[in-house]
């Protein structure tokens, strides 16, 4: 009966590997398909132990995004996390580009019809109205509500600062998570709070004409997308050859009975 234990603990440790590296697989295949999106954070998957959960808790956690849950009668935890690192700035030669060059740590704020979003990715236009507006036409806040251009000359400097023909007319209104935790994600490059824990912030610098690309490496993507691969098959046959040991089993248990 102990074998028969062993075997079927290591069927449900195959399983949950397997369903782990399928998880992760999708996340890597979105990474890989925002490659291109502007202001992307790269997402990717977390599994720890009961322990390793414990101690994390016990000394505060960063660019973490929690949503999965405790498997394997508390065994394990897993969640997927959001990496908040600063990505690579490419000039675009649109004066309605913005960039925020901070370390990763500020967003735009974003008025949709869902409510207030934030986002990292400046790809801003024109609406016909004048406003500044988002690719799906977001208002993009600043510290008097949506920005208005009533005027051929549009300036942004380094603090903020929208000038619209030589006058100061508003300043972006850019926010930070205190608790990265509750970040929900919301397409490909924004994101909502699921608490009160975003606030506006000064400490930030905008490059006009730049736009922030996706902060990860394709190449490393791809590597980690064989590996996952590799190791989604490893289980597979592991959750195969535990099988046939446990049919093997039961039929020579059933002869000795």
């Amino acid at each position: 009966m102990e074998v028969l234990g062993e075997m079927l603990d290591g069927m449900r440790m195959a399983t949950e590997g397997m369903k782990q590296m399928s998880m992760k697989q999708d996340m890597v295949t979105n990474n890989l398909a925002n490659v291109g999106t502007a202001g992307y954070r790269k997402e990717s998957l977390v599994v720890e132990s009961f322990s390793e959960l414990m101690a994390r808790e016990s000394n505060g956690a960063t660019e973490v995004n929690s949503t999965g849950g405790y498997e394997n009668n508390a065994r394990f935890n897993q969640y997927s996390m959001t990496h908040m690192s600063q990505g690579g700035l490419k000039e675009s030669g649109s004066a309605f580009d913005l960039a925020l060059d901070d370390n990763g740590k500020g967003f735009f704020t974003i008025q949709t019809p869902k409510g207030i979003e934030f986002t990292r990715g400046g790809t801003f236009h024109l609406s016909t109205s004048g406003h500044l507006v988002t690719a799906d036409g977001s208002f993009v806040l600043g510290q008097r509500g949506p920005i208005k251009v009533n005027g051929a000359d549009f300036k942004v400097n380094d603090n903020g600062v929208v000038n619209v023909n030589g006058k100061d007319v508003d300043r972006l209104l850019i926010s930070r998570f205190e608790d990265p935790k509750a970040m929900k994600r919301q397409g490909s490059s924004s994101f909502a709070s699921e608490t009160n824990s975003v606030v506006a912030t000064g400490d930030f610098k905008v490059k006009q004409g730049y736009v922030e690309q996706a902060n990860f490496n394709a190449l490393t993507e791809m590597v980690d997308l064989m590996q996952t691969m590799r190791n989604f098959e490893a289980n597979q046959k592991a959750l195969q050859s535990h099988d046939q040991r446990l049919q093997k089993a039961v039929n020579e248990l059933g002869r000795v009975r």
